[in-house]
């Protein structure tokens, strides 16, 4: 694929132009890297890397099937000795099989970290902070008039991100739920967030 700034072409699967080191922002319909916020051909807002990929379903290629060792010209061929057979069991014994150990947890894959509050052509990168009106991480937030002045906070807490509401006259919602007043709640990729009333989506 070209990237969208410098036209150069790159990798399919690249999250950054390894050319000229611009992040990239791909359309979920049109499947292609764009500049800005939004789609210029379907109107679609843009999303990371991350989520992009995490959406995108993988090819599976089959697996080719090994090839032999051995000659296949029978009249050349060597056959090794054949390994030894156990013998074979009575009909009806069943196979048993050795239980696991109480208490043994099977792993689960570690799951993709949010990056991004993204919403109001905004493409914010979260961070650990208060953020408000009048104060706090993101300056953009300024001109926000029904967002309070102290608004709230993001932290990451045991690889988790949450948020905050300190109590805002216009709430912080969170998946179309308000917040109480706080208490922390944890955020996922895909959350829907609402400032006041500024939309926001965690990518």
């Amino acid at each position: 694929m070209k990237c969208p700034f410098c036209k150069e072409t790159i990798d399919d699967d690249s999250y950054y132009c390894d050319q000229c080191g611009k992040e990239l922002h791909f359309c979920p319909d049109c499947g292609k890297p764009k500049q800005g916020t939004t789609c210029p051909a379907c109107g679609a807002d843009l999303v990371s890397g991350t989520v992009f990929f995490l959406k995108k379903p993988q090819a599976t290629q089959p697996l080719a099937a090994p090839s032999s060792p051995w000659p296949t010209n029978p009249a050349t061929s060597y056959q090794p000795n054949p390994a030894p057979q156990a013998p074979p069991m009575p009909q009806g014994t069943a196979v048993q099989t050795p239980p696991m150990p109480q208490g043994t947890a099977v792993a689960a894959p570690p799951k993709p970290m949010p990056q991004f509050i993204q919403g109001n052509g905004w493409n914010l990168p979260l961070k650990e902070g208060v953020f408000g009106r009048t104060q706090g991480i993101y300056g953009e937030f300024s001109t926000q008039q029904y967002i309070s002045g102290r608004h709230g906070q993001f932290r990451m807490m045991n690889g988790q991100w949450q948020v905050l509401d300190f109590g805002s006259t216009n709430g912080t919602f969170l998946n179309g739920q308000r917040l109480a007043p706080n208490n922390w709640y944890d955020l996922n990729l895909g959350d829907q967030l609402k400032i006041a009333t500024t939309n926001f989506i965690i990518a």
